[in-house]
């Protein structure tokens, strides 16, 4: 039950980013062509994640935890970088400038059941309680606070400070996350030694955890960075 949630959760972010790309195209009031275009290229673009994910994930490719660092790492932070080049592309500033600032942060929600899902992996013994808002992940409070400022952005009482404060937040929360998961994965470079270790990320369908949510949490982080103010409505 709690992988078939997690898919769900995993393929209504995929939409996501398409439904993203027309919103913007069209509010940017792009046309026609250029609009199918950039739909098609985004399609494609979300496909080759999922299945890239998915071939490395069900096969032994990220299982191997002998060599240093584990091959989990670089195909994951390979993620991370493309995320992060991507908010700060042009892409990036088309999101930006074309999607409401309350979507844009209201999004991040999608936290709250990500985390409600690793504390079931941690409650049947799947995942270390340091990954967990139970033990050293305090990502919760970024899904729970979006709601609030994408309302205040709703009504036009969100100010500037307020939302880079919140962002930063969040993306701190993010970073803190990564790290915890990554000092959890057998090997060396170990730091939480109680069990079990971080290995579930190695295996489908919980690849697509850090190559598709944890990268489109980064990518909504770096786009608010670059809402120009007053922001859109």
């Amino acid at each position: 039950m709690t992988a078939a949630i997690f898919i769900a959760l995993v393929f209504a972010i995929a939409l996501l980013h398409v439904v993203a790309v027309g919103i913007s195209g069209r509010r940017l009031k792009h046309k026609q062509a250029r609009l199918q275009r950039d739909l098609s290229i985004a399609v494609g673009v979300v496909v080759l994640v999922l299945m890239i994910s998915y071939v490395a994930g069900s096969t032994d490719a990220l299982t191997d935890f002998r060599t240093t660092p584990p091959r989990l790492m670089p195909f994951l932070m390979l993620h991370v970088l493309a995320a992060a080049l991507l908010g700060l592309s042009r892409f990036g500033r088309r999101l930006a400038d074309g999607i409401p600032l309350a979507a844009l942060v209201g999004f991040q929600a999608f936290r709250i059941p990500v985390e409600l899902i690793l504390h079931a992996k941690y409650v049947d013994g799947t995942i270390p309680v340091q990954m967990t808002y139970l033990g050293r992940n305090f990502d919760i409070v970024t899904g729970v606070t979006a709601i609030v400022v994408a309302w205040l952005a709703l009504r036009g009482k969100l100010t500037r400070p307020v939302l880079l404060a919140w962002n930063t937040l969040g993306l701190a929360l993010l970073g803190n996350i990564v790290v915890v998961a990554m000092l959890s994965v057998p090997g060396k470079w170990r730091v939480f030694l109680n069990d079990p270790p971080n290995t579930f990320v190695a295996e489908m369908p919980y690849t697509w955890l850090p190559t598709v949510l944890v990268t489109t949490a980064l990518l909504g982080h770096i786009v608010v960075y670059r809402v120009k103010w007053p922001a859109r409505g």
